[in-house]
């Protein structure tokens, strides 16, 4: 079932450190070389994952998940558990709009759906998490701008199939208990046009069918920091003017709430009444850097929010994953956010 807000929540958007055991231990290397997996033992990332999900609780955070620490990269992980895409034989593509070059899986056949493959994953959290578990799974513009395509020739087509697919993996989650369910579609807000015209009902055949049997958030942050292209002058981010447009669009949307980039952006919070009815799930915590915000800017932020939105509709949160930062950061991040709400649901 939906979760009822009748206040201003705390969450993390999806990543959190990862601890320097789950490295391999040859050069400290921590993902294979396509960034897929870690060389490590279920027992260490079961210790990560606790870790991650403690650190939430003792701040407070009310949506929690498991910091993905099983995750080498969050589009690939979930990638692997469908048919259709060849993993050991790679082609090197540009993504987010040619700013980066990657090697990365094929698409050789139909995507479809084999079994469970987050299930496990949101059991662990929710046995461990004193409030909400929530779990994210990619969404279907940010995969096909993950993968080359060497079947469908059609980013629209292999869009849809992958929603078929993994329809079933949301089914599979609700089955399991799961309540708040994100989907990480940050490319929406890079290709506005294609959002516009097929990303968002993508977006919605990936758990058409389920609207009334869980929330649904999707996340669309601008890109996540890069500090040297950020020195060489590159820019790299998607534009935040875009943020308008795609808000009313969600705002007409079958989804429940929508993860916001507002922090390292500075963005003009202005722009949140385009939500409509929607909860906003907006970045106050900038992930780049591990300088900590003070309890005062949270709440004088978290209340500039409150001028355009209602509380049961305002969700605080970082930008993006907290992976770049430390753990100690992270952690007093957090706690002051949450102390931040408290202060504002007074």
């Amino acid at each position: 079932m939906k979760i009822k807000q009748d206040k201003v929540l705390t969450a993390i958007v999806g990543s959190y450190p990862k601890p320097k055991y789950i490295y391999a231990k040859s050069g400290r290397k921590l993902l294979d070389n396509l960034g897929f997996s870690f060389n490590v033992k279920n027992k260490n990332l079961d210790r990560a994952c606790q870790e991650a999900i403690q650190d939430q609780n003792e701040a407070g955070i009310d949506l929690v998940t498991d910091g993905e620490e099983r995750r080498g990269h969050y589009v690939l992980y979930v990638l692997k558990g469908l048919e259709g895409i060849d993993f050991n034989n790679l082609k090197t593509i540009s993504i987010r709009g040619g700013i980066y070059k990657r090697d990365v899986p094929v698409v050789r056949g139909k995507i479809r759906y084999k079994e469970p493959i987050l299930v496990d994953d949101f059991q662990f959290t929710k046995k461990y998490a004193k409030n909400f578990a929530k779990i994210g799974l990619p969404g279907p513009s940010t995969v096909v701008d993950c993968i080359a395509d060497d079947y469908y020739q059609n980013l629209e087509k292999l869009a849809f199939d992958y929603a078929q697919a993994i329809r079933y993996e949301v089914a599979d989650l609700i089955k399991a208990g799961c309540q708040i369910i994100q989907f990480d579609d940050p490319v929406l807000l890079r290709y506005p046009d294609r959002a516009k015209k097929w990303g968002l009902k993508a977006l919605e055949a990936c758990f058409k069918g389920w609207e009334d049997q869980a929330t649904f958030i999707v996340h669309i942050c601008c890109g996540y920091p890069n500090k040297p292209l950020e020195k060489k002058g590159i820019k790299y981010k998607a534009n935040q003017d875009y943020y308008a447009d795609v808000l009313e669009w969600f705002s007409r949307s079958k989804l429940d709430a929508v993860s916001i980039e507002g922090a390292q952006s500075k963005l003009d919070l202005s722009v949140l009444p385009n939500i409509g009815k929607k909860a906003v799930m907006l970045g106050v915590l900038d992930v780049g850097e591990n300088r900590v915000e003070s309890v005062d800017e949270l709440v004088n932020r978290g209340q500039e929010a409150l001028r355009y939105l209602p509380a049961n509709q305002l969700i605080l949160a970082p930008d993006c994953g907290m992976l770049q930062l430390s753990r100690k950061s992270s952690k007093a991040k957090l706690k002051n956010m949450a102390e931040a709400v408290k202060e504002l649901n007074k």
